[in-house]
């Protein structure tokens, strides 16, 4: 198990956790998605997260691992301005992940 050493990220993945077990799924989405997304870009995630019910349910069980750190290996970056997690997936047999989180304009936001 490891977690992030950042408490902001921390917090911003705790809080990400939060939404998402409220199911509001475009709450989520307008807090995760990179600032520079255009509304087109955001509203199409949405929608895709919306219509494709194991897409919603993969993202939450990323997320929440990244959180909680389980099954977490390593974090790559100074967890200052960039963190990459690198796990393997709780759903998935042998199938290796990896998030990457920026900070940028005084926010935690996921990176491509």
């Amino acid at each position: 198990m490891v977690v992030t050493t950042n408490a902001q990220l921390q917090q911003k993945l705790d809080s990400l956790v939060k939404i998402m077990e409220t199911g509001d799924i475009e709450k989520f989405v307008r807090a995760f998605v990179p600032l520079d997304l255009s509304e087109e870009e955001i509203s199409d995630y949405l929608s895709r997260l919306r219509e494709d019910q194991s897409e919603w349910e993969n993202i939450k069980v990323e997320i929440k691992t990244i959180a909680d750190g389980d099954s977490v290996t390593k974090i790559e970056g100074d967890q200052v301005k960039s963190a990459v997690f690198f796990f393997q997936h709780p759903s998935f047999d042998q199938v290796d992940r990896e998030v990457e989180f920026v900070f940028e304009d005084s926010e935690w936001r996921a990176q491509g």
